[in-house]
């Protein structure tokens, strides 16, 4: 019986070369190889066969390496060859490889969260650092340490459906990772070419998704049961937690996260309001992070939960020294405007206004109360007021709407009069006009540019037709957003593309609350107004977001409008402007600003201020009564862990997590001296008239340090099933977008150029600039691994003399590595044997090699004529490579298992936890549960059923562990022999 390989082992199935990831063993005990193509069209694809089926299947021997003598030009093609390969082998280490040199300024409080990262065995991170400061970039960074750990092939991105073009632009420029944008338009077109049984995850390695998309579409939402990835982040994760107010869609999002939790191996969360001031909603994310912290979702305390959560506020010390020469500081604008006779008899009419529907209601609570909502209505705009008054009288007459015909006639005579408030007598807008004036605002400037939220749809549509007629500007002047279209997804990406770019002809931008959320405004605009302030603290600042974030390079202004009125029950109404003074304060070192309303929720502050709107207490009272939550929470941040488990920053360094391969793994070793320099060979060899891989000749100017190429044919994408369009760049390399015309791309490794690029491209007609960021993450590099496999045939390695080498020395390049049983390299090593006139095999570092031969620079090349000394020495060469990496391999099984234990010794108190919390809540098993009385089996039933929950969830997460610790048992790990030199 053919033995089946080890995890880690080459084989030879089907005329194609796999890597294996894992065995396992089937019914009838078949045994079947999970694993990943290494060569032709199956490279990168993996699949399962049933290695007792495959007939002619085998394990490679690398001792039968064939040798192929390099008569190429100063052995390029064999420093290539190996350059290719040192850049295709993950590393191991723990040391971040990113910071500083992604296309991003290096701030050192984002620093935190990749070590962080890093310093888990299981990446499962919530990055809930304050608006603007970066979030995206953050999980970037960790996305790219990741990758280059070859821990990141298959990624998710879950975001909301305003964001999908802004995070996919990001994570490409200034990462060089490309993910394929599943927004409405393109599901649509894929639908038509992939056959219905396929799963669409399938069909790309790494794409990004709106979390709506997902609750909305079954056939999609089916294949993430039947998907799996190494790494997913959600966006805005707290559209997903479990929250107080939730119902409906926001339990469908929080239900769907837990499923994508639940595929993936690394878990990001993103967002900047973790909870919504209680411990469950804060618990529901910790939940999807790691099960095993939480025992009680009521109590959660932060020695159990700080290594999982990095959350920084604008006021903490070292995100101020950051950011506080980069980003100017904001002026809030405060603008009185006295009511209308007009408003003031509809305003002193709603404050009055006493309904039977309202006494009728069963929720007790005023912000459901239907003269609160016309409160919210009235302080947007007449037209959203009368909007809600037109919609409710109907709904009476035709008793789908709760009301007595009492409450229709009061509210007809209240539509009369909010009907009665013309253009002229809406007072707010008068004095927005007046204030444009003042500012001598015409338009004109592609720079000056207006945001003005409100969060009524009504109000948007309202004040869209109104500004264009007013400021005598065009229809393509002013746009909006507010979600209601079919093709919302679609439609905000261009609009909000649109209003970045400097030749894009809109000057203002009118957008309801879904635009509040993560999106960058600041691009070509500096002015935000807030024609209603929300009745949320979080949305006000999620609002002031937009345009005050890193990135702005002019002061922010923002403006807001408070009105005045002579009657007494009208001004207690008028509370909303001192939540504009506890932004201010949490700007200033209050920190995170959820203190004062007690809540994370913007619903559920809402409900707050919907209270003290709805009771009359007045301003001053209600400023009184933030001030007292605020305090109360600083009283027991110092005696009580669950207050500073939600409100306190989590900031503290990570732990550094003992890096127990570094003294068995060297880094992968490099021949040429940076990416550039590899990359402009590559091309150039690439050039040559027996490749011919590029339509065009390519220009490379070492001076600008600037690669530009055409688009090879062996990079576009060979079928229509993709994200890509038929013809177009393969989305696995880069996003269509990036490409430039005539099918031109740009490379380079200057941070700065990229910088000058982005900016460059919001002057022109394309958002995307046309320059890529050349590093190690960029995907060419795998496309460089594809050609470079050509070189030699398969299973071959070129041999090559070398001047710095004794005559009869014999240098072996080889690489090995001992997997676990996932097929993840534990211990990797690269090394390079050396074999001397008396056959006695030396280990050498490969650097050490490549400095001592001068293989680096310009190296002579002959062709080797007997190649009978070089293969004879590969077998003991081979023999003592794998003899080191046993060695290496038990050593580290030492430390691995130390490492291990406590593990699994934190997992057991763990569980003991949840087993102790299980007898609090349910008491203890029963020894005889046949006298049990019928609620007491229900008990039993319920204990029990929780109690082999409980065994899953820690057997799970022990089983991964031990499956992605421990190495497998190979007697003879698998080595590849990658060229051989003679002296």
């Amino acid at each position: 019986m053919n033995p089946v390989p080890n995890p880690g082992s080459l084989i030879a199935l089907r005329s194609a070369t796999w890597k294996v990831l894992g065995t396992s063993t089937l019914k009838r005990g078949y045994r079947e190889v999970h694993c990943r193509g290494l060569s032709g069209v199956v490279r990168d694809k993996e699949a399962r066969f049933v290695w007792d089926l495959e007939k002619g299947a085998r394990v490679l021997d690398p001792t039968s390496v064939h040798l192929v003598p390099d008569a190429s030009p100063g052995l390029i093609d064999t420093k290539l060859h190996l350059e290719a390969a040192f850049r295709n082998t993950p590393t191991t280490s723990r040391r971040p490889l990113t910071l500083g040199r992604a296309a991003i300024d290096d701030l050192s409080f984002q620093h935190l969260p990749v070590e962080r990262a890093l310093s888990q065995d299981r990446v499962r991170l919530l990055i809930a650092d304050d608006v603007g400061l970066g979030k995206t970039l953050e999980a970037g960074l960790i996305t790219s340490e990741l990758a280059l750990r070859g821990r990141a092939d298959r990624i998710l991105v879950v975001t909301t459906r305003a964001m999908l073009t802004q995070f996919q632009k990001e994570f490409w420029t200034r990462f060089s990772i490309p993910l394929s944008r599943l927004d409405s338009a393109a599901i649509r077109r894929m639908r038509n070419r992939i056959p219905a049984h396929y799963n669409v995850f399938d069909q790309f390695d790494r794409s990004i998704v709106s979390i709506d998309t997902l609750k909305r579409d079954a056939q999609i939402r089916d294949a993430i049961k039947h998907s799996y990835w190494d790494l997913i982040i959600i966006d805005e994760a707290h559209n997903a937690a479990a929250r107080k107010a939730a119902a409906g869609s926001n339990s469908q999002r929080a239900e769907l996260a837990q499923l994508l939790s639940r595929r993936t191996d690394s878990l990001l969360l993103l967002t900047a309001t973790p909870h919504d001031g209680s411990q469950e909603s804060f618990a529901s994310l910790i939940e999807m992070l790691d099960p095993t912290r939480v025992p009680d979702p009521t109590r959660l305390h932060r020695s159990d939960i700080e290594d999982l959560v990095v959350r920084r506020f604008r006021s903490d010390q070292n995100v101020a020294k950051d950011i506080g020469k980069q980003v100017p500081e904001r002026q809030l604008i405060r603008r009185n405007f006295p009511l209308s006779a007009e408003e003031e008899v509809a305003y002193q009419s709603i404050a009055e206004l006493h309904l039977d529907l309202d006494e009728q209601s069963t929720r007790g609570r005023a912000i459901d109360l239907f003269r609160t909502t016309l409160a919210k209505a009235i302080f947007s705009s007449p037209a959203a007021c009368l909007e809600t008054l037109q919609r409710r009288i109907r709904g009476i007459e035709n008793g789908t709407a709760r009301g007595t015909d009492e409450d229709r006639d009061r509210l007809q005579i209240l539509a009369d009069q909010v009907a009665g408030i013309d253009t002229g007598a809406f007072s707010k807008y008068q004095d927005l006009l007046s204030m444009l004036r003042e500012l001598r605002w015409t338009g004109k400037a592609p720079r000056d540019r207006i945001v003005i939220f409100s969060e009524r749809i009504a109000t948007v549509s309202w004040l869209a037709q109104r500004l264009q007629a007013d400021l005598n500007l065009t229809e393509d002047q002013v746009a909006r957003v507010d979600g209601g279209s079919v093709e919302a997804d679609v439609h905000t990406q261009e609009v909000i593309d649109a209003f970045g770019q400097e030749k894009s002809p809109i000057r203002i931008l009118i957008a309801s609350d879904m635009a509040s959320e993560g999106l960058n405004l600041h691009f070509q605009c500096h002015r935000l107004i807030h024609f209603d302030l929300p009745w949320s603290l979080l949305r006000f600042q999620q609002r002031n977001g937009r345009i005050d974030r890193y990135g702005q390079d002019r002061p922010p202004l923002i403006t807001y409008f408070v009105g005045e009125s002579t009657h007494p029950k009208v001004r207690q109404m008028w509370v909303l402007e001192k939540l504009v003074e506890k932004d201010e304060a949490a700007q200033s070192g209050v920190g995170d600003p959820a203190v004062f309303l007690g809540k994370g929720d913007a619903e559920e502050e809402e409900a707050v201020v919907a209270e003290a709107v709805a009771s009359g207490i007045g301003a001053d009272a209600f400023d009184a009564q933030m001030n007292a939550r605020a305090a109360e929470v600083e009283t027991h941040m110092s005696l009580d862990d669950e207050f500073a488990a939600l409100f306190g920053d989590y900031a503290i360094p990570a732990e550094p997590k003992a890096d127990v391969g570094s003294a068995f793994d060297s880094a992968p070793p490099r021949l040429f001296s940076d990416t550039f320099s590899y990359a402009s060979a590559m091309i150039g060899r690439l050039s040559s008239p027996e490749e011919r891989a590029f339509p065009a000749a390519p220009d490379i100017s070492q001076v600008d340090r600037m690669i530009r190429i055409s688009i090879p044919d062996d990079m576009r994408a060979r079928d229509g099933f993709g994200y890509a369009s038929e013809g177009a760049v393969d989305g696995r390399f880069m996003p269509e977008e990036a490409v430039g015309a005539g099918d031109r791309i740009e490379l380079t490794d200057q941070a700065q150029v990229i910088n000058r690029a982005i900016d460059h491209a919001k002057m022109q007609e394309r958002s995307w600039p046309s320059v890529q960021y050349l590093w190690d993450g960029h995907p060419i590099l795998e496309w460089f691994a594809d050609r470079a496999s050509t070189f030699f045939p398969e299973h071959s390695a070129p041999v090559a003399p070398l001047n710095g080498l004794a005559k009869g020395e014999v240098a072996v390049v080889m690489h090995g590595a001992i997997p676990n049983a996932n097929g993840a390299p534990v211990v990797d090593r690269w090394a390079v044997v050396i074999l001397g006139v008396d056959g006695v095999p030396q280990i050498e570092e490969v650097p050490d090699f490549i400095a001592r031969v001068r293989l680096a620079q310009d190296t002579p090349g002959r062709v080797v004529d007997d190649l009978a000394p070089a293969q004879s020495a590969i077998k003991t060469a081979v023999d003592r490579f794998q003899t080191h990496l046993r060695g290496l391999g038990q050593e580290r099984a030492a430390l691995i298992q130390q490492d291990l234990d406590l593990v699994l010794d934190r997992l057991g108190d763990l569980e003991g936890r949840f087993r102790a919390q299980l007898t609090l809540d349910l008491g203890d098993e029963s020894d005889d549960p046949s006298g049990l009385s019928p609620t007491e089996k229900r008990r039993l039933t319920i204990r029990r059923a929780k109690e082999q929950k409980i065994e899953r969830l820690f057997q799970d997460w022990t089983e991964w562990f031990e499956r992605t610790r421990r190495m497998v048992d190979d007697p003879n790990p698998y080595v590849d022999v990658k060229a051989v030199f003679v002296g």
